[in-house]
């Protein structure tokens, strides 16, 4: 099991996406009507039941004669557009428009009058949107999206080693704003969606009201097989004030990630893992290779890890949480003191891609991550250190080899699956160079 952090955290060539591309923005409204009597109600209520909640809201009623529109509160719309993380904005017209910033751009999702008419208008569209939004991603990448009555997984029991499981938790349906962060990352972590032949398909959890490691202080964790499935599972609320991708940052900073669409990737990265390494003793291989070694008195397949720093002393995580200070370890894998992160991270011989390494798969994930969010984050990881990114850059590519046979697709530098060609290898060689540059790299 693997916990991301909390508020973290194309054009692809691949013969089988035959669904539009994931960059898409718009949905044509005549698809849009061919599905609303099918799928309209699939995705049921978004947070509370907003047609419900409009009624509660609505003016008095006019006689059966009277044609006037029943007006709606302000505060009714702005629940509805806060409870599926929309923006609005009055319109010159005194109508009202709901949006989201999407890769960049803006999205509008309606505009509406404000009556109960509007407020089922937008209600409707929205859930139209969900729904079609839904079914794209899952014909485009193979993977599912648990809904209310699917079998549920359990709560992680927190130090347990007997193989109990917690209580079972309730699922919700993701939000639009959620599904467009799992196809942005889905786009630039690919094939890190896929299970191989046979294999059942990778699978989304979000959480209606309870956690999955109440105390890990997590946003979503990777689960390698719930009900049969590798799967991903969110926490309630955790990805609620998370940009969806990384282009809808405020602050547009490149040394760290904090959107959904990053989330998602590190959790994909695990997936990763999952799959590119043959046995414990491959994986340790990797991992010593980033600084990491078996506790001393351990096994490769206890996962009990610790950093090697570069002043000839071990340390390991305290605890799942990111916060939590790391423990000093002698010769005799003994604990000795209590040492703060930020001190582990400049002891570290390989510099982790960001300040979030609680363990070898934790550094691993990471440095995917940034890798596949590309550009600015790409070179980052680079600059921060060239041993990882090497490492990192070639875990990647052997996924790459695994899903479509060696030597035919490369990640470009923006972090998309293109075919390989002397053209892409140069124009990548290109960007690394030109990123080395800018900045004496760690090693």
């Amino acid at each position: 099991m693997a916990i991301a952090k909390a508020d973290t955290a194309h054009d692809t060539t691949v013969a089988r996406d035959k669904s539009p591309a994931a960059g898409d923005r718009d949905l044509s409204t005549a698809t849009a009507d061919r599905f609303r009597d099918e799928l309209g109600s699939v995705f049921g209520k978004p947070g509370q039941d907003s047609t419900r909640l409009a009624k509660a809201e609505t003016g008095n009623r006019t006689d059966a004669g009277d044609r006037t529109p029943e007006r709606v509160s302000d505060k009714t719309f702005r629940d509805c557009a806060t409870a599926n993380g929309l923006d609005t904005r009055n319109t010159p017209d005194g109508k009202l428009e709901f949006s989201l910033k999407n890769n960049g751009e803006k999205l509008t999702i309606g505009t509406v009058d404000k009556t109960r008419e509007g407020f089922r208008e937008i209600d409707r569209t929205l859930k139209e949107m969900t729904s079609l939004k839904q079914l794209e991603i899952e014909n485009k990448y193979g993977v599912k999206f648990a809904q209310p009555g699917d079998p549920k997984p359990r709560q992680q029991v927190e130090n347990d080693t007997s193989g109990k499981q917690g209580k079972e938790l309730d699922v919700r349906n993701p939000k639009l704003r959620e599904l467009l962060g799992v196809e942005a990352a889905l786009a630039k972590a690919n094939p890190s969606h896929t299970t191989g032949d046979g294999g059942k398909p990778l699978k989304f959890y979000f959480l209606k009201d309870q956690s999955f490691s109440p105390n890990a202080g997590g946003a979503a964790a990777f689960e390698p097989n719930v009900h049969g499935s590798p799967a991903v599972i969110v926490d309630p609320g955790s990805m609620d004030r998370s940009p969806i991708t990384e282009r809808d940052r405020t602050d547009k900073r490149t040394d760290d990630h904090r959107s959904i669409e990053s989330l998602m990737i590190h959790e994909l990265g695990h997936h990763t893992e999952e799959k590119a390494f043959k046995n414990p003793a491959e994986k340790a291989e990797f991992y010593k290779g980033m600084g990491w070694s078996p506790i001393p008195g351990s096994k490769p397949e206890d996962n009990q890890w610790m950093i090697n720093g570069r002043d000839g002393r071990g340390y390991a995580p305290g605890g799942i949480n990111p916060n939590s200070n790391w423990q000093r370890i002698d010769n005799r894998g003994q604990v000795t003191g209590a040492v703060n992160p930020d001190r582990v991270e400049r002891l570290a011989p390989v510099k982790p891609a960001t300040n979030y390494f609680e363990g070898p798969h934790e550094m691993l994930a990471e440095g995917l991550t940034m890798l596949r969010l590309g550009d600015g984050h790409r070179s980052h990881l680079m600059q921060r250190d060239n041993k990882l990114y090497g490492m990192i850059k070639g875990l990647d590519q052997k996924e790459i080899d695994m899903a479509h046979g060696p030597g035919r697709f490369m990640r470009s530098y923006d972090g998309r699956l293109q075919a390989r060609s002397p053209e892409a290898e140069r124009a990548l060689l290109e960007r690394e160079e030109a990123a080395r540059a800018r900045r004496p790299v760690n090693r």
